[in-house]
C-alpha cells in the first residue's frame, strides 16, 4: 500500500511540473481601459490572467476575477503562445496580475478534453505583477524608444542601465531588434527575454516593424507576440491625450529585389497604408490630439527605394 501511494505522488509531482512558463509575461497594447498580456509555456493548454485591484490585502485573500485567453466563443487549449485581452479596466488604475496556464493532457472527441499540471506565476514569494491604465484625460508622459539592436541584448541593457524604467509610460521597440527572425527562441534571445527581465511585466511594450523583422523563416509569426487592437502593424494608439501612429515602413529595396527571392509585397503594403491614413483624416479619427509618428525608416534619406505616400500628408518613404 505503501508503494503505491509513493507512486500516486510520484505521478501527481510529475503531472504538476509537466507544464512551465518558458518566457513572459510581458504587456503589450494598453490603453485607458484594457490591456493585452502575452506570455509562452513550454506545451499548450488552456490560459488566463487572475486580476486584483492594487490594494494591501494578499492575492491569495480572495477568489479573484479571470480572463481567458479565447476566440470566436471558444476558450484556446492548443496553443503555447497565450495572450490575454482584458478590458472593462478603470483609467489611471493600478492592477496586480498572475497568470495561469494549464496543461491540455488529451482531447478524446469533440469537447471532451483532459487537462494535466498547471505552470503559473509566483504571488505567494514574490510581489504579483502590476501595471497602471492610462488615464482617460491628459497629462505629460514619458517613454523609449529603442531601435536597431540588432541581437546585441546586452548592448540594449548599457543603453538603458540609467533609466528608471518602471517611470515609463511605454517603451516602443522601433524595429530593427534582430537580423532576422528564424524562430521563437531566436526572437526570445535577440531581446524579449531580456525586456521581460528589464521591464515588460509592468511596463507596457510597443513594437513596429523595421526592414530586418520582414526576413527569415519565422517572420510571418512575429506578430503572435506583439497584438494590436487592429491586427495590423500599422495603427493608430492613444496614450493619455496624444496620438500615436505607428507606420510599418517595410523593406528598403524594390520588391523585384534579387535578395527578396519573389516574396515580399511592400509597395503595395504601403499604398495600404496611405488609403488607412486618408481614411482617418476623412473620417476625423485623427487632428484632435497632437500627433506623434513612428516608421522605422526616417523620410530624409532620398537615394534608396521607396515610394511617397503623402496624401495624408506623411512622408512613409524608405530610405
Amino acid at each position: 500500500m505503501k508503494h503505491i501511494l509513493l507512486g500516486l505522488l510520484l505521478l501527481f509531482c510529475v503531472s504538476a511540473k509537466g507544464i512551465k512558463v518558458t518566457h513572459g509575461p510581458w504587456i503589450c497594447d494598453m490603453d485607458s481601459t484594457g490591456v493585452t498580456i502575452v506570455w509562452v509555456t513550454d506545451v499548450p493548454g488552456i490560459s488566463y490572467v487572475e486580476m486584483a485591484t492594487d490594494s494591501t490585502d494578499h492575492f491569495y485573500s480572495k477568489t479573484r476575477k479571470r480572463y481567458y485567453a479565447a476566440e470566436a466563443g471558444r476558450r484556446i487549449l492548443t496553443d503555447s503562445v497565450h495572450c490575454v485581452r482584458i478590458r472593462g479596466l478603470k483609467p489611471d488604475s493600478k492592477y496586480r496580475y498572475r497568470v495561469v496556464t494549464q496543461a491540455l493532457k488529451d482531447w478524446c472527441n469533440d469537447d471532451w478534453v483532459t487537462l494535466g499540471g498547471l505552470a503559473w506565476s509566483d504571488v505567494w514569494k514574490k510581489k504579483p505583477y502590476e501595471f497602471k491604465t492610462y488615464p482617460a484625460k491628459p497629462r505629460e508622459i514619458t517613454f523609449l524608444v529603442l531601435n536597431d539592436i540588432h541581437e546585441r541584448p546586452q548592448f540594449m541593457k548599457e543603453l538603458c542601465k540609467n533609466v528608471d524604467l518602471k517611470k515609463l509610460d511605454f517603451v516602443l521597440l522601433n524595429g530593427d531588434m534582430s537580423n532576422r527572425i528564424r524562430s521563437q527562441k531566436h526572437i526570445m534571445d535577440a531581446y524579449l527575454d531580456t525586456c521581460v527581465s528589464m521591464f515588460a511585466t509592468d511596463v507596457p511594450l510597443f513594437f513596429n516593424r523595421g526592414n530586418h523583422e520582414l526576413r527569415g523563416e519565422f517572420a510571418d509569426y512575429l506578430n503572435r507576440y506583439f497584438p494590436t487592437n487592429n491586427g495590423k502593424y500599422y495603427r493608430l494608439q492613444h496614450v493619455a491625450g496624444v496620438d500615436f501612429l505607428f507606420i510599418d515602413s517595410g523593406e528598403d529595396k524594390p520588391d523585384a529585389d534579387l535578395e527578396y527571392c519573389g516574396i515580399v509585397e511592400c509597395d503595395q503594403y504601403r499604398e495600404e497604408q496611405e488609403r488607412w491614413l486618408r481614411s482617418l483624416q476623412e473620417e476625423k479619427k485623427i487632428g484632435k490630439h497632437p500627433i506623434v509618428v513612428f516608421s522605422h525608416m526616417p523620410p530624409t534619406l532620398k537615394n534608396w527605394h521607396g515610394p511617397l505616400h503623402n496624401a495624408g500628408d506623411l512622408d512613409t518613404r524608405t530610405q
